[in-house]
């Protein structure tokens, strides 16, 4: 069974991180588990705090701590203090059933349509919660009912929702797979944006992120970054055709991106630099005061390791690797 780490986000505090980890035997029920790190002492504490056999496709965590999980069956699962109505659809997968394990914490769930594959989930403020799914649909919680939400992509096939980024509930960005199209929600329609495939370049699928400042920072094939503040103007602040980048986040005051083999670059005032460049960053994600970078799994005769570097920013010991083992 094929081991993928999928995504690492920052932790319920400081010095911690969440691991999405999928068992992918190439069907909708693979096991998927969320890992919690804790580094923070002089040894890595590592707890598996949710399992199920529900394939899980993404996390967020709020500023709070709250989690939040997708998954392939329309499913959404939260710590956060939330009361959800009754399930409108059922669902091969509850918090009863056998498959499911957790380390104590009151988790919630709700089943959107168990048709509708959870692609993405993300929230501006811990309340609003936004869920992309495959059909390319959004489903917005606003804290006391869901509402499914259409999109431009979502009358075609294929063109599923893979990221998020905004300021508020009635200021989101989301990027539409396939033909990458950027959308943009205003609290009441999703509507296009100016972006255009074909003098932009394809996005990235996780290739939009929002600095303090207001604007958002795009990167699309050959080594193009882009920035707007509206979604209608773009200006190419930065580009290095010889760079592949397949993820960017926003930590430590700039913006910090997986550039594959390449390593890890940023752009700071116009200006792309590497900051490191000895392993392969496959993904990148968290923010603040930590950025986090998924490293390509590594396959042995008896286990298979994952691993993931944190960019700390510190003078001492800036980078921090670990590992996650299973055995054969």
């Amino acid at each position: 069974m094929n081991m993928q780490l999928l995504k690492v986000v920052n932790g319920l505090r400081p010095q911690t991180a969440l691991a999405l980890i999928i068992q992918d035997d190439g069907s909708l029920d693979n096991p998927g588990q969320l890992i919690h790190d804790d580094f923070s002492g002089p040894k890595v504490k590592s707890t598996v705090i949710f399992y199920n056999g529900d394939s899980i496709y993404d996390v967020w965590v709020s500023a709070t701590g709250d989690i939040w999980v997708c998954s392939s069956y329309g499913n959404v699962y939260t710590t956060a203090d939330v009361k959800f109505p009754e399930n409108a659809v059922k669902t091969p997968y509850d918090l009863d059933h056998d498959d499911v394990r957790n380390s104590g914490m009151d988790w919630k769930m709700y089943c959107l349509d168990a048709v509708q594959n959870g692609t993405s989930i993300w929230s501006p403020d811990g309340v609003n919660i936004f869920v992309g799914t495959y059909s390319g649909h959004v489903y917005r919680w606003d804290g006391q009912t869901w509402t499914q939400q259409e999109t431009p992509v979502s009358q075609h096939d294929g063109k599923y929702i893979t990221h998020f980024a905004g300021s508020a509930a009635n200021d989101v960005y989301a990027i539409g797979a396939h033909s990458r199209e950027l959308l943009h929600y205003n609290g009441d329609t999703w509507k296009r944006t100016a972006y255009d495939e074909s003098k932009h370049g394809s996005m990235d699928p996780n290739g939009i992120v929002r600095t303090p400042e207001g604007d958002y920072y795009l990167a699309s094939e050959g080594g193009r970054i882009w920035k707007t503040r509206d979604g209608q103007d773009f200006e190419l602040v930065a580009v290095d055709p010889e760079l592949d980048f397949v993820g960017l986040t926003y930590a430590h005051d700039q913006v910090v991106l997986a550039a594959g083999k390449k390593g890890v670059y940023s752009i700071k005032d116009g200006k792309l630099s590497n900051l490191r460049n000895t392993f392969t960053a496959e993904t990148a994600a968290g923010e603040g005061t930590q950025a986090v970078f998924v490293r390509p799994a590594k396959e042995e005769k008896d286990r298979t390791t994952l691993a993931y570097a944190v960019y700390t920013g510190a003078e001492e010991r800036p980078w921090v690797g670990y590992s996650i083992y299973f055995g054969k």
